[in-house]
């Protein structure tokens, strides 16, 4: 850490009670003045509840017992009504969700202006702030921007915004609560290169919370790591990362370098835990023939406020001549960024977008103008997991019910003593406690919530199985665990499997094909090894590139090369 007499904010001994229940025990960490501090650790670990505690925006019914001592404050002493004075004008947040924190009935002109004059004590601003701010966030090159609402934004652009509202007052400390989950990595890599740039010319502190190692790599000076509420591990980002002294935090260095590790390098100490990459079967390619091929592919949805007009300019192409195979027991990756059209095929493939062109066979039977027993028959043939599981289960079914729902309504199996054989069956095929069959969705973590998803995705034995970002919003010794899982299961049970993504490491370590797509199209497809080390689209560099990996080493000579290009 830094010297003493340079800092800002001090953390001691902080306990965080929420109805009784310790949520965070004995916290302990200090941000000095212009330092990055990275708050690190899985899903319940108590890492945005202790950032949360500074500002006072804890849940109701929590209780704070300790000390956070700011610029000289005791924050604990002040009230609720004395914080309005330091919320927004020193200290501010940005948060995981923006769509949860912007209005969607206000304009961007409005939400900034709003963020302007809540703290203002006089007659402050003006027409050119907002504008100001927008320059100071990267979006000054838009000129109706202000005129814009929410739903017309860009997850990228969301986030900058939600940046731009919290620092129009110049704070001391900001806040970033997982800012980057789930954005694509170019994305990603441009807000952490914005909040970079805003620590440095807004001489700034800040707190960034986040599950991802190779984004701790990327932003911090220091690290906090945060394992059941207490904190295991700090030091400067170099030492951690080099000589972590917890078993706890070398167990989250040894999934993230897990998946950044080349195969090149799989006899390295990185690649220890990494998943076990499923051997392509013998006969696939040209001797086997594919159990999923999709043929000139286009899907085009109509522009809205352009009523029923069927012109070309009426007309947006999400997908565009996309051609792809998949043979049993395969996997085929497929990458590209938000609204590059990966998941249009997928629910193109799914039955769930209709194709304006080209054709989709599963097992030979082409699927375009198929309806009724004949489409139902076809598509029982396909299982889906998807990226968030907490929305693609049912809250209100046992755990029986919902692993085993396509066998129900297949008409497979109708028994309620056979449908609950069945799905202790699957939830030991996926490394769950048969007893949990009674349990249901909120009694579960995220990365249990995604096992009974893949259980039910495999309940009724599909030929091909497609996955749409399963591990995005996961932590990383989770996400490992996970894509373990699916290779294994593809090896017990042979199906085909599409792995949708926007990191190619991550495919890297479960495809053995792999496609990439940008704006609908398929730029580059081939072997993953070839894809990987010897890419010739130059999209697919910049994907490569764009992927912060776990080494603060490696990621300060990327900044360092791309600011002297």
């Amino acid at each position: 850490m830094n010297a003493r007499d340079d800092i800002l904010l001090t953390v001691e001994d902080l306990d965080i009670e929420v109805s009784g229940k310790s949520i965070v025990e004995g916290a302990s960490f200090s941000v000095a003045k212009g330092e990055v501090v990275a708050i690190v650790g899985e899903s319940g670990a108590g890492k945005s509840m202790t950032a949360m505690a500074i500002p006072h925006l804890l849940p109701p019914g929590a209780t704070r017992r300790g000390s956070i001592r700011f610029d000289g404050d005791e924050l604990l002493e002040v009230s609720d009504a004395g914080m309005r004075r330091y919320r927004g004008a020193e200290i501010a947040c940005v948060y995981q969700e923006p769509m949860t924190a912007l209005n969607p009935l206000h304009t961007v002109g409005d939400f900034l202006t709003e963020a302007i004059r809540s703290h203002a004590t006089g007659a402050r601003g003006g027409q050119r702030r907002p504008q100001e701010l927008l320059d100071l966030v990267g979006l000054g090159g838009y000129d109706d921007l202000l005129r814009r609402y929410p739903h017309q934004l860009s997850g990228g652009q969301r986030q900058r915004i939600m940046a731009a509202g919290a620092v129009a007052w110049e704070p001391k400390l900001l806040i970033a609560d997982e800012p980057t989950t789930a954005l694509d990595v170019t994305t990603q890599r441009n807000l952490l290169a914005m909040f970079r740039e805003l620590v440095e010319r807004e001489k700034m502190s800040m707190i960034f919370v986040t599950h991802d190692m190779g984004v701790v790599a990327d932003i911090a000076d220091s690290v906090v790591v945060m394992r059941n509420g207490k904190v295991v591990e700090t030091g400067d980002v170099y030492s951690i990362f080099a000589r972590p002294a917890h078993e706890y935090t070398r167990s989250l260095l040894s999934a993230a370098r897990a998946l950044h590790t080349s195969e090149a390098d799989a006899a390295s100490p990185a690649a220890a835990g990494a998943p076990e990459k499923p051997a392509t079967p013998a006969g696939t390619g040209a001797v086997d023939p594919p159990v999923l091929e999709v043929r000139d592919l286009v899907v085009e949805y109509r522009r809205t406020g352009l009523r029923r007009r069927r012109t070309e300019e009426s007309r947006r192409a999400a997908v565009r001549d996309a051609n792809l195979t998949v043979a049993r027991g395969e996997t085929l990756g497929i990458v590209g960024e938000s609204g590059s059209g990966k998941s249009t095929i997928a629910r193109s493939i799914l039955g769930l977008t209709p194709a304006t062109s080209g054709s989709v066979s599963i097992a030979g039977v082409d699927m375009v103008g198929l309806r009724g027993r004949d489409r139902r028959r076809a598509l029982s043939r396909l299982g889906v997991v998807f990226q968030d599981p907490t929305s693609s289960l049912d809250p209100s079914l046992p755990l029986w019910r919902v692993v085993t729902e396509p066998l129900w309504r297949s008409g497979k199996v109708r028994d309620a003593r056979e449908l609950r054989r069945r799905a202790e069956e699957l939830l030991v095929d996926v490394d769950l406690d048969p007893a949990w069959i009674v349990r249901r969705r909120h009694e579960l973590s995220g990365g249990q919530r995604q096992r009974v998803a893949i259980a039910r995705a495999i309940s009724h034995r599909p030929d091909v199985l497609i996955a749409d970002e399963p591990t995005s919003a996961l932590d990383v010794t989770v996400q490992v665990k996970v894509l373990d899982l699916l290779a294994r299961l593809q090896r017990e049970h042979g199906f085909a499997c599409i792995f949708i993504s926007h990191d190619l490491y991550v495919v890297s370590t479960i495809s053995d094909r792999v496609l990439v797509m940008k704006d609908g199209q398929v730029v580059e497809t081939g072997p993953t090894d070839e894809v990987i080390h010897n890419p010739e689209n130059e999209y697919t560099r910049t994907l490569l590139g764009a992927i912060p990996v776990p080494d603060p080493v490696v990621q300060r000579g990327r900044r360092e090369l791309a600011g002297a290009q």
